[in-house]
């Protein structure tokens, strides 16, 4: 196959990637796609190693865009020719790209079969190397990868795969892999290199008379091989795959080997890939401890279809029954945690939103969240960046754990600001003292005080005042030189015949009747 003109895809959408991929028989019309990359950097990572002979090329992209990584291409490698994809919008920069040596240049949305084809075909007709390749052409034979790789993205092959009964010779099939996301960090080499001193660890532990084993090419932080096997090797295969992930766990101990359900046909490759292996990869998440998970061993969790109730929670924070709010939210995200079926993404969404939640709701405690505000985005990406069940839960009860804190803060604030309302009142009762002065001291607006203080103490304004001036008063009454009269005015009360009103409400009594009670008693 070395007369195929290779191909490198480079956009930062992964469904245009495998549309494009997807779009045409490559090989069979003497392409080879030898690679994909999400942007202009990783790009030229992948073009030393892979030479391919021509590039497609998306213009704008994260990290490097297509305009700076053609010039780059160019620079370096003069032979490599470049098809750029562009929308309507970007035309203007596709014509400076033509400066750089662009070949041709394709409109995504007229994309199609056909025209993608042309483009290519007049692309490499201008490739010195590629000349003279139609004869190889005419014996084209799609190679095993190529078979599979349609199966895998579930499109329709026209090929027969008993074609490749010598790479699959037996009659059981089930898929192993692992996620590769703590290499995230890594260049395209890098992950690379890893995957193949991967493969060659396992080949390793597969090597047998009865397990084949091929690895697919899938998305650079996922690991995917297809084990071949006879229906009577499967407590074989298993025991096999136990002391690799055994051995490999000491050596990658951040890798989960997963192992998928067993199928009978190549044709149910796509299938099972796509509707079951994918959804079992994040079972790893579930179980932080294991080396490896094997999908048809796992234990029957009953699925709670218990919903969360947001209006209870947020009911009970605006009530400001704290311990009880988070008791609720523990307890409902301890059910989720042991529920392994669960949409990784979802889990993660919903603790962050619930993160968010609690910040908006905290306004009704009166706490400065401007700090708490901003790092909300520390707190999204760490979830995001999970790798387990248990950090992710970590994570939201470190959060919760910050807010009690503020919370208690907060309330040791309040009693501190009470107690000052208070003990200026005590000062100040025989003053005309009313709701505004007092908001006007304190800087508070006089609608809020009215609240604050019916919320930190047990009477409202005026009748806490109204208590502290009657307590006064029968202090008064014991000296029986002062005047009732004058009693009312020094404990504040303008109006006479309010005062002895008030003081019956609180003692039972007038003010006549309470002094001659206590004269009696001193007899």
């Amino acid at each position: 196959m070395s007369d195929l003109c290779k191909v490198l895809i480079v956009d930062d959408e992964y469904l245009v990637r495998q549309g494009i991929k997807h779009l045409l028989n490559w090989e069979e019309e003497g392409f080879q796609m030898v690679g994909e990359a999400g942007n202009g950097r990783e790009a030229l990572d992948m073009v030393s190693v892979l030479r391919p002979h021509i590039v497609i090329t998306d213009i704008v992209m994260p990290v490097m865009d297509g305009e700076e990584f053609a010039r780059q291409l160019k620079a370096t490698y003069p032979e490599i020719e470049i098809i750029v994809l562009s929308s309507f919008s970007e035309f203007e920069y596709v014509k400076s790209t033509f400066q750089s040596g662009v070949a041709d240049y394709i409109l995504k949305p007229t994309l199609e079969t056909e025209g993608l084809l042309h483009v290519l075909r007049a692309t490499a007709d201008k490739i010195p190397s590629l000349k003279g390749r139609g004869e190889t052409l005419k014996s084209f034979i799609p190679t095993v990868d190529h078979i599979m790789d349609k199966l895998i993205a579930g499109y329709e092959t026209d090929v027969d795969v008993s074609s490749i009964r010598d790479t699959f010779p037996y009659g059981e099939f089930c898929l192993l892999g692992c996620r590769l996301d703590y290499l995230f960090n890594k260049d395209q080499n890098e992950i690379s290199s890893y995957k193949s001193s991967l493969a060659t660890e396992i080949s390793r532990y597969l090597s047998s008379d009865q397990v084949s084993y091929h690895m697919i090419q899938m998305e650079p932080t996922l690991f995917v091989a297809l084990l071949n096997f006879r229906d009577t090797e499967w407590e074989h295969v298993i025991d096999l795959l136990r002391t690799m992930s055994t051995a490999l766990g000491e050596k990658v101990p951040e890798c989960c080997w997963v192992v998928g359900d067993r199928f009978h046909h190549l044709d149910q490759l796509g299938n099972e890939y796509r509707e079951s292996f994918l959804k079992q990869l994040d079972y790893a998440f579930y179980f932080p401890d294991r080396t490896i998970i094997i999908a048809s061993e796992l234990p029957v969790v009953p699925k709670i279809d218990v919903k969360f109730n947001l209006n209870h929670l947020t009911d009970e924070l605006k009530r400001k029954h704290t311990d009880t709010a988070f008791e609720y939210l523990q307890n409902h995200v301890g059910m989720l945690a042991g529920q392994y079926k669960n949409d990784v993404f979802e889990f993660k969404s919903f603790l962050s939103n619930i993160i968010f939640v609690i910040i908006t709701l905290l306004d009704s405690y009166e706490i400065d969240t401007v700090l708490l505000n901003e790092e909300k985005y520390t707190y999204f990406r760490k979830m995001d960046e999970a790798k387990v069940v248990s950090d992710a839960v970590s994570l939201l009860q470190s959060f919760l754990d910050k807010v009690r804190q503020m919370i208690a803060s907060m309330d040791n604030k309040d009693s501190i600001r009470v107690q000052q309302l208070l003990d200026y009142m005590h000062e100040h009762y025989a003053e005309q003292l009313t709701l505004a002065e007092l908001s006007g001291h304190f800087h508070f607006n006089t609608s809020y005080l009215s609240s604050y203080f019916s919320a930190h103490t047990k009477e409202g304004f005026s009748e806490y005042l109204n208590k502290i001036r009657i307590e006064k008063a029968t202090e008064l009454l014991n000296d029986v030189s002062i005047m009732i009269s004058d009693i009312s005015a020094r404990v504040g009360y303008s109006d006479h015949s309010y005062f002895c009103k008030v003081f019956k409400k609180f003692t039972g009594d007038a003010p006549s009747a309470y002094r001659r009670k206590y004269k009696k008693q001193e007899k």
